[in-house]
């Protein structure tokens, strides 16, 4: 009994491993055709030492199991091997997959940083263009901004000359008295009359220049108000000579009258005749004729300080007007030229102040009104002026604004892309 079931399993494994080896000859095939020959000479050369009795399985039938199209392929001797095709798998797919992804991925990122570069070249040309625009928009907002401040300040100094001329044309308007009006028109020889100067009167009115005088007109040498300036000029040259350590000079109305005259003839024609042979300083076109007669000329004892400060001169007649520009003039006399009645500075201008008081209230209001029409159409133009230049800065203030906004976003832009 025992012995009957060694030889069973001896049996089984004999039959396992026939199997075995059968499956193993059959993959070794498969995995190397060219080997069925060697298989098929050493199975040959085993049936010539075998019986039949082996039970081993013969040349024929272990060919037989062999698959046909492996035995085409390796034919005979004429049969030649076809080249070989590397085989596809799913391991070379994935490597092709993988170098085609790394290929595509490096081309775009190469397209990628081209077009990025291309982009912020462009991005930074409009940088420059919207800077530029930003610059001049600012200096245009400059421009505008400094104009209304300069429109404003001309505005402003309009506004006080305006008010002034009013005031002065209300205080005109006030002061008026038609009574005195007359007064007023007859300029210096009104004064003349007023104190009983009948040389004085004689000198103005028989004089050949009289008709070059309009004495009712205020820019006259021969008005009241013209006058008025004269006799200060007058008492700044008694200052000086008091300085200078001289005497200082008196006045007469024929002496004022002279000059008066002489001072029209200048402004008529710009002659510089002196038919009285007085000893005469002109200045014309200054404000301040001093400039010329005591400081040009003092250190180098120029002719017209020496007239200022001669010992010699006791009296002298002064003359202002500005009809055509300013004109002032000085006459001298010495002790032997008849001068008509002689007066002192100060005492001669307390009397004319008093006269012209009272006189200039006759004075029309007529230039005082027209004073007041150029202020206020001044003005005017003025305030229209600052209107303009308003809407221009407001106008260019909205560009800047624009301006700095585009540029505020190319900035951003060009941050973005670098």
């Amino acid at each position: 009994m025992v012995n009957s079931n060694i030889k069973l399993w001896v049996g089984i494994a004999a039959i396992l491993v026939v199997g075995f080896s059968i499956l193993l000859f059959r993959y070794s095939l498969k995995k190397d055709p060219m080997s069925i020959e060697r298989s098929g000479k050493s199975l040959s050369e085993q049936g010539d030492t075998q019986t039949e009795d082996d039970g081993l399985t013969s040349d024929e039938e272990i060919v037989s199991d062999i698959d046909p199209d492996a035995l085409d392929s390796v034919g005979g001797d004429e049969s030649q091997p076809e080249e070989e095709t590397p085989a596809v798998t799913q391991s070379t797919e994935k490597v092709d997959y993988r170098r085609k992804t790394e290929t595509t991925t490096t081309k775009s990122s190469k397209d990628s940083k081209q077009t990025k570069e291309v982009q912020l070249k462009k991005a930074k040309k409009e940088l420059e263009t919207a800077k530029a625009r930003f610059d001049k928009a600012g200096e245009k907002l400059d421009q505008c901004n400094e104009a209304l401040d300069e429109a404003k300040d001309r505005r402003d100094q309009l506004q006080n000359e305006y008010d002034n001329a009013k005031s002065k044309l209300e205080e005109s308007k006030r002061n008026y008295d038609e009574s005195q009006k007359e007064n007023f028109n007859k300029g210096m020889q009104g004064f003349f009359e007023s104190i009983g100067d009948n040389v004085g009167v004689d000198t103005l009115t028989g004089s050949d220049l009289i008709s070059l005088a309009d004495m009712s007109n205020s820019a006259d040498a021969t008005s009241l108000e013209c006058m008025k300036r004269s006799l200060d000029y007058l008492n700044y040259i008694n200052h000086i000579r008091s300085a200078e350590g001289k005497p200082e000079i008196k006045v007469s109305c024929k002496l004022m009258a002279l000059a008066a005259l002489n001072n029209d003839l200048y402004a008529a024609d710009n002659s510089n005749s002196n038919d009285t042979g007085l000893d005469e300083d002109l200045a014309i076109g200054f404000d301040d004729p001093f400039t010329i007669w005591y400081e040009d000329e003092k250190d180098e004892n120029g002719g017209n300080y020496l007239s200022l400060v001669n010992e010699d001169h006791i009296a002298a007649g002064f003359a202002y007007g500005h009809k055509d520009g300013n004109v002032h003039n000085v006459l001298f006399c010495d002790a032997g030229y008849d001068a008509g009645p002689l007066m002192e500075v100060s005492e001669f201008t307390d009397k004319f102040n008093k006269y012209y008081s009272t006189a200039i209230k006759g004075k029309s209001y007529s230039g005082a009104e027209e004073a007041f029409k150029r202020a206020e159409s001044a003005l005017n133009s003025a305030k229209q002026q600052v209107s303009e230049k308003i809407a221009a800065a407001q106008s260019a203030s909205t560009a800047y604004g624009s301006a700095k906004t585009v540029y505020e976003q190319k900035q951003n832009a060009v941050k973005a892309l670098e």
